[in-house]
């Protein structure tokens, strides 16, 4: 009986053996994702590729060091890529809201370290898209209410007429 249920467990310890190795995959950096600046900027930065606008991705490397998860120093590796940050060596900070980083770049990784020489200075945030694609969802909701409101008052339903020009 002992070897019967060996043998009917094996198949199933093999199939979980795939799911753990799946869940030891690389967590996400914070700043991975689409940001925007205050210029109408866009940033898209994934896991090996960082694109600026619509120029080419440039590929970068974490080279982050004894960090509290509140910095992070990048590498860029194709600095013929894009011309949009002027130093290969990006600093990103984040603050105490998630939805919002700065970035510091530099030439050399001696001035990132000791943050001196700042080529430039760059605010991010997330899309500010997704806050009014959510408003607006939450619009139509809103007026059916008002509608449901007017029907229930009067006893009929009540259609909104257009605006008069």
């Amino acid at each position: 009986m002992f070897s019967f249920f060996a043998l009917c467990s094996f198949p199933f310890a093999v199939l979980l053996l795939p799911l753990s190795f799946a869940s030891a995959q690389v967590d996400e950096a914070p700043y991975f994702g689409d940001w925007e600046n205050d210029r109408g900027d866009t940033l898209q930065i994934t896991s090996d590729n960082i694109k600026v606008n619509n120029e080419k991705p440039v590929r970068y490397d974490d080279i982050t060091e004894d960090s509290d998860e509140t910095f992070f120093v990048l590498q860029i590796k194709d600095s013929s890529g894009s011309s949009y940050f002027g130093g290969n060596f990006l600093r990103i900070t984040f603050g105490k809201d998630p939805d919002h980083f700065t970035m510091s770049i530099y030439k050399t990784l001696p001035d990132t370290l000791k943050q001196e020489n700042e080529v430039k200075r760059i605010e991010w945030s997330a899309p500010a898209e997704e806050k009014e694609e959510a408003d607006q969802k939450d619009q139509p909701k809103e007026d059916q209410k008002k509608d449901e409101e007017k029907e229930n008052d009067q006893g009929e339903k009540v259609t909104p007429s257009p605006s008069a020009p």
